[in-house]
């Protein structure tokens, strides 16, 4: 359920569980899921769209560098 997109709370009411945690227990995020949303989320796959000013956390180059 999970995997094909239902909210994790749902199934922690479904199941009956008292805590998140122990649902969790039981949730396995597959490979092929975890490297989809890494590829749809992450800041260095966004097609090189950055923002101006935005160096990936690296220092801006000093007056003598540019």
């Amino acid at each position: 359920m999970h995997e094909n997109g239902a909210d994790i709370r749902f199934i922690q009411q479904m199941l009956g569980h008292a805590r998140l945690d122990t649902t969790q227990i039981y949730t396995e995020i597959s490979i092929e899921q975890l490297k989809e949303v890494h590829a749809r989320t992450h800041p260095s796959n966004q097609g090189g769209k950055r923002k101006k000013g935005d160096n990936n956390g690296e220092a801006e180059p000093s007056a003598g560098e540019k």
